[in-house]
């Protein structure tokens, strides 16, 4: 009876009608446990690998936990009975060796939230015996634990390498790891088995080496080379590393226009989807984000990804509640959603709960130490608590950090700014000047370039920098500055131009409208004083803006957040001018 049945279920798992062997092989499992007479080890043992992997299958993995280990219990009472039987069952069915076994066991404990326990169960494997799979799954699961040691992970993903040249989420996680990108290029190149023409992949190395080393700009021009100068021109995943390089920069618009043909490419590309709909809230293209909500809600089986998007779209509503609780669905299904982790941050800011959103990006910064946005947070966090030290402290990070991104140069300048010591305030023309250096078009650093000269009365160096930037780079914020400008130097026509233009790409832009009443309202040749009050108004509406950043959109203040206006905060009189002279010496070597 117990061989018929033994027959059956090999049948059955066979056919991969594994929702049958469940109960086949547990009546067979009970029979072999009330009648031991029957129970052989071989046959027991064939029983809990059938057993074991027909629960895997079906993903119930705590009943496969039981078997697997069950069964590696009874393969080693094997052994030291020297069991002539055991490798005729292995070589019979190759799912059945101690490797796979040890693989699927591990595999159950990571969907089980267990990682220790799923490390343990192959760093039982002998090194010489563990497959590039087990070597990949043991490195993430090393690697996403948090630990700091990271060396065994390091060392499992160069087995890897060894074997699989082009294993490209190993080479990734090497240089994400901070390994170096001459040493990951000689793994492959010494690789056993090395492929041919594979030039094109020194150049993939060099990019993600930029990337994560916050060299985000020229990570975009080394991925765009390789677009444009191999036969994999416009492939999914290139243009969405391209587009993410340039959302990392900070450059959304250049970066809106990869990441949608990514999504055109393949709709279900999470890895363009996400930043996407960040960047169009950034972009205030709220049509476009709402097109993408929509794609969402007509699929039924619901990632990370989708719980992101959705928590986007709220956050850019103003729904701060749905996008929180949306924003922790994304994160319990994939707790190293870095953008997940950063929107709950920003909810944060706007709700002025600035402990609960150090956390959350502290939570990002473990896992992606070379995003800006995290000491962004992390630094806004800690001005809207008083605690201006960790605030010097995450400004001077960022600097240090990120010396070839402008984006952490504005910020610092803007800070230096609403200083009330007279040497940090000097110095903040030379740090925008700096971020002009590394990208002349940067448009925040142009917008505050321009703020600074007309505050010291260079007019006409504001608008020439103004001009320069909308020629090539029009945008509506940019061309309502200028209005602003020219309104203050009575040029009524030159500033209606210029607000009409802004209008017409932003119709719904509130400071252009205001402008153009203004200049409507006002007679500049019967009532001057009556002129200089409403372009006041107007002008300043922005400048009320603080610098905690807890506004509506954090990176709006990045664009157009006043230096003019002293803030009644108190706290920038804290900061120490030591720390200010030490990072003003950092921009001079």
């Amino acid at each position: 009876m117990e061989i018929i049945l033994l027959n059956n279920v090999k049948k059955l798992y066979d056919n991969e009608l594994y929702a049958s062997v469940i109960p086949t092989a547990s009546l067979l499992y009970t029979l072999l446990q009330n009648d031991r007479s029957l129970a052989t080890s071989e046959l027991e043992y064939q029983v809990l690998l059938y057993y074991g992997n027909a629960c895997y299958y079906e993903r119930q993995y705590r009943v496969a936990i039981k078997h697997f280990n069950a069964a590696l219990l009874m393969r080693k009472s094997m052994i030291r009975y020297k069991n002539v039987h055991l490798a005729a069952i292995e070589n019979t069915c190759e799912q059945f060796g101690e490797i796979e076994t040890r693989y699927r066991l591990a595999t159950c404990y990571r969907d089980l939230g267990e990682h220790s326990q799923a490390v343990a169960t192959l760093q039982a494997l002998p090194a010489k015996s563990r497959t590039p799979k087990v070597n990949m799954l043991q490195a993430k699961l090393v690697q996403q634990g948090g630990s700091s040691n990271t060396t065994e992970a390091i060392l499992a993903y160069k087995d890897v390498l060894r074997e699989c040249p082009l294993a490209m989420e190993a080479i990734e996680a090497l240089l994400e790891l901070g390994v170096n990108g001459i040493e990951v290029n000689s793994l492959i190149v010494n690789a056993s088995s090395v492929p041919k023409n594979i030039e094109w992949l020194s150049n993939w190395i060099k990019a993600h080496a930029q990337m994560y080393s916050r060299n985000h700009l020229e990570a975009s021009k080394t991925f765009q080379s390789i677009n444009d100068n191999t036969k994999f021109h416009q492939n999914e995943h290139l243009v969405t590393l391209i587009g993410k390089s340039l959302y990392y920069y900070g450059n959304s618009t250049q970066a809106q226009l990869y990441l949608e043909m990514a999504a055109m490419i393949n709709p279900h590309n999470w890895d363009a989807i996400m930043p996407l709909s960040v960047v169009y809230e950034y972009n205030q293209k709220l049509q476009g984000l709402d097109k993408l909500t929509a794609q969402m809600t007509n699929i039924h089986e619901f990632t990370s990804g989708h719980w992101f998007v959705m928590a986007q779209s709220f956050y850019a509503h103003g729904m701060l509640e749905k996008a929180s609780s949306f924003a922790y669905k994304a994160l319990t299904l994939n707790p190293r959603n870095v953008e997940a982790q950063l929107l709950r941050g920003k909810i944060c800011l706007r709700t002025k709960r600035h402990k609960d959103g150090i956390h959350f990006f502290r939570a990002a910064q473990c896992v992606a130490n070379y995003r800006f946005e995290v000491y962004k947070g992390l630094f806004y966090c800690y001005m809207g608590m008083k605690r201006c030290k960790e605030a010097q402290t995450m400004c001077a990070l960022a600097v240090r950090y990120f010396r070839n991104l402008p984006r952490s140069y504005v910020m610092f300048a803007r800070t230096l700014i609403h200083s009330s010591h007279p040497h940090p305030k000097k110095s903040a023309k030379k740090v925008i000047g700096k971020a002009l250096e590394i990208d002349e078009y940067y448009a925040p650093a142009v917008a505050l370039m321009a703020e600074l000269c007309q505050a010291e009365g260079e007019t006409q160096e504001a608008i020439a920098l103004l001009k320069k930037q909308v020629i090539n780079y029009p945008h509506y914020r940019l061309f309502t500055m200028l209005g602003d400008i020219l309104a203050g130097e009575k040029d009524l026509n030159g500033a209606l131009e210029y607000y009409t233009t802004a209008l017409s790409m932003e119709p719904t832009y509130q400071r252009a409208l205001e402008g153009v009443n203004a200049l409507g309202k006002v007679s500049w040749s019967n009532n001057k004083n009556e002129q200089d009050t409403s372009m006041t108004s107007s002008t300043n509406q922005d400048e009320e803006w603080p610098i905690e950043c807890d506004e509506p959109s954090i990176e709006a203040v990045e664009l157009l957040s006043s230096p003019a206006v002293a803030h009644d905060d108190g706290e920038s009189d804290t900061f120490s001018d030591p720390f200010w002279q030490d990072v003003d010496a950092e921009l001079t070597n």
